[in-house]
């Protein structure tokens, strides 16, 4: 058994669950390096689509936090007990009013919706795609630094050529298209007049990069 599994990775292994909902934005918040890890304090307020309280029976006041507090970890996201934070309703977080035993994981296509387009998800894509633009390495290495670092394992050559292509088409799109990328930085929460034209171009490339990767259901499972 020693000579077979020396570093006992057999047995180490474990069941294939997604993890909670308050830890799925933990874990683009450590991705993009923005997770402010202090512990205790009160609630916080981080960004969540406009128009959460159109259809609740009273409209609540959501102060968008700032600052760290705009990166802390779920557990401490202010929690309205009639409109809950909605990315936690949407991975299955309980109810506040109800007694819960055991969380059930449902998967639905607003899941991978809420990864790719929520506030905050686009904005942490932001933060993580213009740190991979900040080095010099080439598109391939990277697409390795971005697979290590969203999902723990270096990526197959073909994960790294599948990705390089999408690299190349996203770099060919927002060139071509400058109001198309001038509106992408926007809503990734950065700012067009920053950047010179490549610079604008190489962030909102690595951005869907880290957007994409953010939408793998490898990125939410515990392996």
């Amino acid at each position: 058994m020693t000579a077979a599994d020396p570093t006992g990775r057999l047995l180490a292994t474990q069941r294939r669950v997604r993890v909670e909902a308050e830890i799925v934005r933990d874990l683009a918040l450590a991705v993009s390096d923005a997770l402010v890890r202090r512990i205790g304090g009160p609630g916080v307020h981080p960004p969540q689509p406009a128009g959460i309280y159109a259809f609740t029976q009273r409209n609540v006041a959501w102060p968008e936090s700032r600052g760290a507090d705009r990166y802390r970890r779920g557990l401490y996201v202010f929690f309205v007990r009639g409109a809950p934070y909605p990315l936690l309703t949407t991975f299955d977080a309980p109810k506040f009013e109800t007694t819960c035993t055991r969380r059930v994981r449902s998967n639905t296509p607003l899941q991978a919706l809420t990864l790719a387009n929520d506030p905050a998800f686009l904005e942490l894509a932001g933060i993580a795609g213009s740190a991979w633009t900040e080095t010099t390495a080439s598109d391939e290495a990277r697409i390795e630094t971005a697979w290590r670092t969203a999902l723990a394992r270096r990526p197959s050559a073909a994960e790294v050529a599948r990705f390089a292509r999408f690299v190349a088409a996203e770099r060919t799109l927002w060139a071509t298209d400058p109001e198309a990328s001038s509106a992408w930085l926007v809503a990734l929460g950065l700012d067009p007049t920053a950047f010179d034209e490549r610079q604008a171009i190489e962030r909102a490339t690595w951005s869907s990069v880290a957007r994409a990767l953010f939408n793998l259901d490898e990125f939410i499972t515990r392996e």
